[in-house]
Protein backbone atom coordinates (compact mmCIF):
# COMPACT_ATOMS: atom_id res chain seq x y z
CA UNK A 1 0.00 0.00 0.00
CA UNK A 2 2.80 2.42 0.90
CA UNK A 3 4.63 1.67 -2.36
CA UNK A 4 1.48 2.47 -4.34
CA UNK A 5 0.97 5.73 -2.44
CA UNK A 6 4.59 6.80 -3.04
CA UNK A 7 4.30 5.90 -6.73
CA UNK A 8 1.11 7.95 -7.09
CA UNK A 9 2.62 10.96 -5.30
CA UNK A 10 5.76 10.88 -7.44
CA UNK A 11 3.69 10.44 -10.60
CA UNK A 12 1.35 13.31 -9.76
CA UNK A 13 4.26 15.59 -8.95
CA UNK A 14 6.10 14.82 -12.17
CA UNK A 15 2.99 15.45 -14.27
CA UNK A 16 2.06 18.67 -12.44
CA UNK A 17 5.41 20.35 -12.98
CA UNK A 18 5.82 22.61 -15.97
CA UNK A 19 9.60 22.82 -15.92
CA UNK A 20 11.85 21.52 -18.65
CA UNK A 21 15.51 21.42 -19.56
CA UNK A 22 16.92 24.01 -21.93
CA UNK A 23 17.11 23.04 -25.56
CA UNK A 24 20.58 22.96 -27.14
CA UNK A 25 19.77 26.19 -29.01
CA UNK A 26 18.65 27.92 -25.79
CA UNK A 27 21.71 26.67 -23.89
CA UNK A 28 24.05 27.98 -26.59
CA UNK A 29 22.32 31.39 -26.64
CA UNK A 30 22.44 31.70 -22.84
CA UNK A 31 26.09 30.68 -22.58
CA UNK A 32 27.20 32.98 -25.41
CA UNK A 33 25.40 35.94 -23.85
CA UNK A 34 26.86 35.39 -20.38
CA UNK A 35 30.36 34.68 -21.75
CA UNK A 36 30.28 38.03 -23.58
CA UNK A 37 30.05 39.78 -20.20
CA UNK A 38 32.89 37.94 -18.51
CA UNK A 39 36.52 39.00 -18.07
CA UNK A 40 37.72 35.53 -19.12
CA UNK A 41 34.94 33.99 -21.24
CA UNK A 42 36.90 30.79 -21.91
CA UNK A 43 37.03 29.99 -18.19
CA UNK A 44 33.23 29.93 -17.78
CA UNK A 45 31.75 26.88 -16.09
CA UNK A 46 27.95 26.79 -16.30
CA UNK A 47 25.55 25.12 -13.91
CA UNK A 48 22.21 25.00 -15.70
CA UNK A 49 18.85 24.70 -14.02
CA UNK A 50 15.56 23.67 -15.52
CA UNK A 51 13.37 26.34 -17.11
CA UNK A 52 10.62 26.44 -14.41
CA UNK A 53 7.68 27.95 -16.33
CA UNK A 54 8.74 28.33 -19.97
CA UNK A 55 5.16 28.86 -21.13
CA UNK A 56 4.55 31.65 -18.58
CA UNK A 57 7.89 33.48 -18.41
CA UNK A 58 10.94 34.00 -20.61
CA UNK A 59 13.17 34.44 -17.55
CA UNK A 60 15.96 31.86 -17.36
CA UNK A 61 18.45 31.73 -14.47
CA UNK A 62 21.47 29.62 -13.67
CA UNK A 63 24.93 29.78 -12.14
CA UNK A 64 28.29 30.52 -13.71
CA UNK A 65 31.80 30.36 -12.30
CA UNK A 66 34.59 32.18 -14.06
CA UNK A 67 38.00 33.66 -13.49
CA UNK A 68 38.37 37.18 -12.14
CA UNK A 69 41.06 39.78 -12.88
CA UNK A 70 43.50 37.88 -10.66
CA UNK A 71 43.07 34.64 -12.62
CA UNK A 72 41.24 32.87 -9.79
CA UNK A 73 37.78 31.38 -10.00
CA UNK A 74 35.36 33.79 -8.33
CA UNK A 75 32.77 31.22 -7.25
CA UNK A 76 29.34 30.42 -8.61
CA UNK A 77 27.35 33.54 -9.45
CA UNK A 78 23.65 33.73 -10.21
CA UNK A 79 22.78 35.08 -13.65
CA UNK A 80 19.51 35.97 -15.33
CA UNK A 81 18.61 36.09 -19.01
CA UNK A 82 15.46 36.52 -21.05
CA UNK A 83 15.22 33.69 -23.59
CA UNK A 84 13.14 34.79 -26.58
CA UNK A 85 12.89 34.44 -30.36
CA UNK A 86 14.09 37.38 -32.44
CA UNK A 87 12.39 38.67 -35.60
CA UNK A 88 14.14 35.97 -37.66
CA UNK A 89 12.80 33.23 -35.37
CA UNK A 90 16.19 32.51 -33.80
CA UNK A 91 16.51 31.87 -30.07
CA UNK A 92 18.41 34.67 -28.32
CA UNK A 93 19.22 35.35 -24.67
CA UNK A 94 19.15 38.92 -23.41
CA UNK A 95 21.12 39.61 -20.26
CA UNK A 96 20.22 41.72 -17.27
CA UNK A 97 23.47 41.13 -15.38
CA UNK A 98 25.42 44.19 -16.54
CA UNK A 99 24.22 47.77 -16.28
CA UNK A 100 24.47 49.12 -19.84
CA UNK A 101 25.22 52.69 -18.76
CA UNK A 102 27.88 51.95 -16.13
CA UNK A 103 29.23 48.55 -17.23
CA UNK A 104 28.97 47.41 -13.60
CA UNK A 105 27.27 44.21 -12.49
CA UNK A 106 23.65 44.60 -11.44
CA UNK A 107 22.98 44.17 -7.74
CA UNK A 108 22.76 40.43 -6.88
CA UNK A 109 19.55 41.08 -4.90
CA UNK A 110 17.90 42.46 -8.04
CA UNK A 111 19.02 39.39 -10.01
CA UNK A 112 17.68 36.94 -7.41
CA UNK A 113 14.39 38.87 -7.24
CA UNK A 114 14.01 38.75 -11.00
CA UNK A 115 14.73 35.01 -11.01
CA UNK A 116 12.20 34.45 -8.23
CA UNK A 117 9.62 36.49 -10.18
CA UNK A 118 10.14 34.12 -13.11
CA UNK A 119 9.33 31.05 -11.04
CA UNK A 120 12.63 30.03 -9.45
CA UNK A 121 12.37 29.11 -5.78
CA UNK A 122 15.46 30.87 -4.45
CA UNK A 123 16.20 33.06 -1.42
CA UNK A 124 15.24 36.74 -1.74
CA UNK A 125 15.35 39.75 0.52
CA UNK A 126 12.25 40.29 2.63
CA UNK A 127 11.70 43.76 1.15
CA UNK A 128 11.12 42.23 -2.34
CA UNK A 129 8.96 39.27 -1.28
CA UNK A 130 5.49 40.81 -1.77
CA UNK A 131 6.36 42.34 -5.15
CA UNK A 132 7.79 39.01 -6.33
CA UNK A 133 4.57 37.21 -5.46
CA UNK A 134 2.49 39.90 -7.20
CA UNK A 135 4.57 39.36 -10.34
CA UNK A 136 4.31 35.57 -10.04
CA UNK A 137 0.53 35.87 -9.67
CA UNK A 138 0.33 37.97 -12.88
CA UNK A 139 2.18 35.20 -14.72
CA UNK A 140 0.09 32.39 -13.22
CA UNK A 141 3.04 31.05 -11.21
CA UNK A 142 2.51 29.78 -7.63
CA UNK A 143 3.69 32.09 -4.83
CA UNK A 144 7.23 31.89 -3.52
CA UNK A 145 7.16 30.18 -0.13
CA UNK A 146 8.02 32.25 2.93
CA UNK A 147 10.90 29.84 3.64
CA UNK A 148 12.85 31.67 0.92
CA UNK A 149 12.78 35.04 2.70
CA UNK A 150 16.12 36.26 3.97
CA UNK A 151 16.93 39.44 5.84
Amino acid sequence: MIKILVFLCVGLFSFSTLSRELTQEERKAVENTIRNEMKDPDSAKFYHWDFPYPDKSSIYCGLVNGKNSYGAYAGKQLFVTFVVKNNEGEIVALSFDINESTGEPVNPDAISSLCASGGYDIPVKKMFYDDINKERKKRGIPNLSRIYIRE
